[in-house]
């Protein structure tokens, strides 16, 4: 039998520090880091997400909150279509580059010699990953300052990365390569 559960109650927040509290609370969920694609040659745009999360298994869905009035919440919905790109613990520089606000679009950048084809729709998917999915958007729903964009799964495909890049504290972190996956 288990022990029952005190009863005593959440202390409330002041009303000013409720959102830097939440804000830090949530800093220290260890997450994987992706980076959504979308868009096709010089039209291509990425961005890096820790928000992604698996919504359904039947269909396969993933639902991603991204900031209202961003370039990368524009740049999904217009092009309709996008890849996750689960980055390996060695792709910490790709992360960086893809959090910038300067990063500018296109396959140039960060350099044509990081991308590993294209998703059956065109997309572009970077190399090395850990996986990928290919995702339709199917809807979305506003939640606050974000926008939870809903994408159906229309394709998936396991990378060579071993290991999962992950975010906690605000800080990226490398797991080491499992060499023992069978």
């Amino acid at each position: 039998m288990t022990a029952p559960i005190a009863s005593s109650p959440v202390a409330r927040w002041p009303e000013g520090s409720r959102t830097a509290s939440a804000r830090a609370t949530a800093h220290r969920l260890a997450t994987g880091v992706t980076v959504l694609t979308c868009g096709r040659d010089e039209g291509t745009h990425g961005v890096t997400v820790s928000t992604l999360s698996l919504a359904s298994t039947r269909p396969p869905m993933v639902s991603v909150a991204l900031r209202r009035g961003s370039r990368g919440l524009g740049a999904l919905l217009a092009a309709g279509a996008f890849a996750v790109n689960v980055l390996g613990s060695r792709q910490d520089p790709l992360a960086r580059h893809f959090a910038r606000a300067d990063r500018g679009d296109g396959l140039a950048r960060p350099g044509r010699e990081v991308w590993a084809g294209h998703t059956a729709d065109g997309v572009p998917l970077l190399g090395g990953a850990v996986g990928w999915l290919q995702c339709r958007v199917t809807r979305t729903v506003p939640a606050g300052d974000h926008e939870l964009v809903l994408g159906l799964v229309t394709g998936a495909r396991l990378g060579t990365a071993e290991s999962p890049l992950l975010t906690f504290a605000k800080t990226l972190h490398r797991l080491p390569d499992d060499t023992n996956r069978s």
